[in-house]
């Protein structure tokens, strides 16, 4: 990637402006060359050395290990990772032992915390401690709770409405009238539950679709789980099933798996979410179950939270001037097999939304 300075003013309005812009096919990959490539002499300029804790949920997710490697990519662009000093913990899915981390950085004296993927709704005792050690606090993908500066994530409620509405329109583009489908559903994540709420209310202006089963995964095991639950949909309904509605894209690949096993692919189809690199390299497969998902920018959301940790406890930049709003969120383009999955190669984060495909087709026409 480039290491030259983005044209725009490096804030969240003006972030999201470029994606409405005359540039705004380039958008994400505008996105991703200002947060992945900064500058150094401009990161460094006026900065401190940082003493930063970072508290991981589960880095064995995708999500968690992608974002990490945004944020190391960002902090050795920049060359701060010369002065930065950064302690990375994993609480391997537990809750308490999330909690018990967050203590430890408060007692460690860290100049600024940052929370990946965590279940805060559970972390009420760490929170109230943060709170009264006013070390600036930050959470990535992980529901905003005060004390934290911000929320680095996307909107899970677009990101619900956009792949459930996508299911909809295949089964009419299919020709059903009536359609079946069965709902994997997880609600440990803040975004997953908000997905699956989503799902709800759309499912309530399509009553043609009946859903016939419904099961709640928990983080543990997830894999394993969605296969045999999907095995069991199978064998009690058959072919007399339409489609089956993930949470996120590793269920999505389990449920999948499964249809291809009972040669079913061309019956049953798959949407789910998150945009996984494997997920994505599967369904360069026109042939391939899963048909729809959410690219979500992973890597640029941990190098984004790098800048702005850097900006307000770095540089001491005013906080709500930086942030202007405690929740910053990215597009996810949705991405459809066959249509704009995109190229081998390619980070998910420069994939290109069905808006910009559908603007360029109109734009192509209109000129001279």
């Amino acid at each position: 990637m480039s290491d030259q300075p983005a044209i725009i003013q490096p804030t969240r309005r003006g972030l999201l402006r470029t994606f409405g812009g005359a540039a705004a096919l380039a958008g994400t990959a505008q996105l991703a060359q200002f947060a992945l490539g900064s500058d150094p002499a401009r990161a460094q300029s006026n900065t401190k050395p940082v003493k930063l804790a970072v508290v991981a949920q589960q880095l064995s997710a995708q999500s968690d290990q992608r974002s990490w490697t945004g944020f190391q990519q960002w902090l050795g662009k920049t060359g701060l990772d010369k002065s930065w000093q950064v302690n990375m913990t994993d609480a391997k899915g537990d809750p308490g032992a999330l909690v018990s981390q967050i203590e430890n950085a408060i007692t460690a004296k860290s100049d600024a915390i940052l929370v990946m993927y965590g279940t805060l709704t559970a972390a009420h005792s760490a929170l109230a401690d943060l709170t009264t050690s006013r070390i600036p606090f930050f959470s990535l993908d992980s529901g905003w709770q005060s004390p934290a500066i911000a929320d680095i994530t996307s909107n899970n409620y677009v990101m619900g409405g956009q792949y459930t509405q996508y299911m909809v329109d295949r089964l009419l583009g299919e020709g059903k009238q009536k359609a079946n489908i069965c709902a994997v559903i997880a609600n440990f994540h803040h975004g997953t539950r908000k997905r699956g709420k989503v799902m709800h209310t759309v499912m309530t202006e399509n009553q043609w679709i009946s859903i016939e089963a419904e099961r709640v995964i928990q983080y543990a095991g997830f894999y394993e789980a969605t296969q045999n639950v999907v095995n069991d949909w199978l064998a009690r309904y058959g072919s007399d099933l339409d489609a089956i509605w993930c949470p996120w894209d590793e269920p999505g690949m389990a449920a999948a798996e499964v249809i291809k096993s009972r040669n079913l692919q061309d019956k049953i189809f798959v949407v789910s979410a998150d945009g996984a690199s494997t997920a994505i390299d599967r369904m360069r497969d026109p042939g391939y179950p899963l048909k729809a998902t959410t690219a979500q920018a992973f890597e640029v959301w941990g190098a984004y939270t790098g800048w702005l940790i850097n900006e307000i406890v770095g540089k001491g930049r005013n906080a709500k001037e930086v942030v202007p709003v405690p929740t910053v969120e990215f597009p996810a383009p949705l991405l459809v097999n066959g249509i704009n999955i995109p190229a081998a190669g390619t980070p998910t984060y420069d994939a290109t939304d069905l808006y910009y495909v559908y603007r360029n087709r109109a734009l192509a026409g209109m000129k001279s």
